[in-house]
């Protein structure tokens, strides 16, 4: 323990008891200012949890399924959420970018009331097909604006507030989990203020990792719940919507996978649809058409600078680890593997975005069009036009080729990589714990905040 850390504890523990010869004590007792072991841990744990809980906003399941099987999913995306939160981060950004490539396609139609809080809800699975010759399967938006658009069906005659009402997060949820996590936040500043915990404003200093841990996660789940802001919670009975068209004279009799409407979208690519079936791990049920549409789908087609944002707000989440770097551990070799960790950390995302960035430009085209740009200017104006054509058609469309093999082969080693460096700082955070420097455990002073004399 620290010379400093020790004069610390002494002069909180002399201020507990001054107790007199006949072992009373005289006058008025304040409450210690310390904080134990379990404290730090309780606050972390509780923190984690009701932001990865109240937080996640899932699809909407199958009919069929049951409770079990709805918690189950539940906790393995709060297992997710814990271990990787921006991979939770870039499924709700994917999700946001298609509501509002479908508020656009439904303005662009005519129905200027289509909403952000409607693209996510069809897209969960909120609307069901149902036909006189085919069982019923969820619609996603863009499917749901191609029948819309072709007279299959009428426009859902449903209101903004009535999606919104089937929403199980109620606003005292909300308050609880803000208070929380705003309780964690000001902690942790409150904390760094005076050299107590978080920060390394000195060399030397020990810092409790979990504390730093917790806050990454919960950075990132706000910003998960910011891009899920529309997105209704916890849907179970999504809303029924009969076609008098018989589902033959819909598809015209091309071949489908997933739904009917594959030859419009596919529900993909994504991790369930595309990559485990890639690496002969399927877990989708086998009913066909589907019954739910996946949590897992990549974003293929970002909005605007959606993928610079979350490019971005993933490399904050491993950033912050590095934050750690000058922190004390109870021994030289759990400093070096930290810092080992937190740098494969930073440095497998920035590869995976690099990679996944080259694989993007290929499936939209940038890099034809980046090519074009320098050696044939004059043939962009119609390659732009053909791929503007290409993106937004909503017929006669190829099923999306994900994994590409090299991507797969590329991708695949630094993820694994990536999950013993992250498993590895969530472990150090509690070992860390078993000798700690006496100042981890001193509780901030807040009156030092305010305004005196």
């Amino acid at each position: 323990m620290a010379p400093g850390a020790l004069a610390i504890l002494m002069m909180h523990a002399m201020d507990i008891l001054a107790t007199s010869p006949n072992g009373r004590i005289s006058g008025w007792v304040d409450q210690p200012n310390l904080r134990g072991t379990w404290d730090i841990i309780w606050t972390c744990l509780v923190t984690i949890f009701i932001c990865t809980y109240t937080l996640l906003c899932l699809n909407v399941p199958a009919p069929t399924e049951s409770l079990f099987v709805n918690i189950r999913r539940r906790v393995l995306w709060m297992i997710v959420a814990i271990i990787g939160p921006e991979i939770v981060l870039t499924y709700a950004a994917g999700q946001w970018s298609r509501a509002r490539h479908s508020v656009v396609a439904f303005h662009r139609s005519g129905h200027k009331d289509w909403t952000m809080r409607m693209g996510f809800f069809a897209d969960m699975g909120g609307f069901v097909l149902e036909t006189s010759d085919g069982d019923p399967f969820p619609l996603n938006a863009k499917q749901l604006h191609w029948l819309v658009a072709n007279k299959h069906i009428e426009y859902p005659n449903i209101r903004n507030e009535e999606i919104w009402d089937k929403s199980k997060q109620d606003r005292l949820t909300r308050a609880i989990t803000s208070f929380q996590i705003a309780y964690l936040v000001v902690q942790c500043i409150g904390r760094a203020a005076q050299h107590l915990a978080i920060t390394a404003l000195e060399p030397g200093g020990s810092r409790p990792c979990l504390e730093l841990n917790a806050l990454a996660i919960v950075v990132c789940s706000l910003m998960s719940a910011f891009a899920w802001l529309h997105k209704p919670a916890d849907v179970r009975t999504p809303i029924r919507i009969v076609s008098q068209s018989k589902i033959a004279v819909i598809t015209g009799g091309k071949p489908w996978k997933n739904t009917p409407l594959d030859f419009i979208d596919e529900n993909g690519p994504g991790w369930s649809m595309n990559v485990q079936p890639f690496m002969k791990m399927p877990v989708i049920p086998p009913q066909r058409p589907i019954q739910r549409i996946p949590n897992d789908r990549f974003p293929m087609n970002p909005y605007g600078l959606q993928e610079y944002f979350v490019c971005f707000a993933t490399l904050l989440f491993t950033g912050l680890h590095v934050l750690g770097w000058n922190f004390s551990f109870p021994t030289l070799i759990e400093k070096i593997l930290w810092r080992t960790s937190s740098l494969i950390l930073f440095c497998v995302t920035a590869a995976f975005w690099i990679l996944e960035t080259m694989a993007s430009w290929k499936r939209l085209g940038r890099w034809t069009w980046l090519y074009l740009k320098v050696t044939d200017p004059k043939k962009l104006v119609d390659f732009e036009k053909a791929r503007s054509e290409r993106l937004s058609q909503e017929e006669s469309r190829e099923p999306t080729q994900l994994p590409l093999p090299w991507e797969f082969w590329t991708i695949f080693p630094i993820a694994i990589l990536y999950g013993v460096a992250r498993l590895y700082l969530i472990v150090e955070a509690f070992l860390e714990l078993r000798n700690a420097d006496g100042t981890a455990f001193v509780n901030v002073e807040w009156t030092d905040f305010l305004p005196h004399i």
